[in-house]
């Protein structure tokens, strides 16, 4: 089955996203086996326009840093 450049374009985006969240969830101290953090990250990033939906009304950090 081959990928268009624009899936794997996408696809390399959702890596990206991952990537980043990774680093926001272990740098906040929770335990989280390495798996499953790969796995919680990849599914948020590669649906990541329902997570901004769900938390597009948030302003700001809370608790407030």
């Amino acid at each position: 089955m081959a990928v268009s450049k624009k899936e794997a374009d996408a696809w390399d985006r959702v890596l990206d996203a991952a990537a980043d969240l990774t680093e926001l969830i272990e740098s906040s101290g929770i335990e989280i086996d390495e798996y499953d953090l790969e796995e919680l990250t990849i599914f948020l990033a590669a649906h990541g326009y329902a997570v901004r939906n769900m938390l597009k009304h948030l302003k700001r950090s809370w608790p407030a840093d």
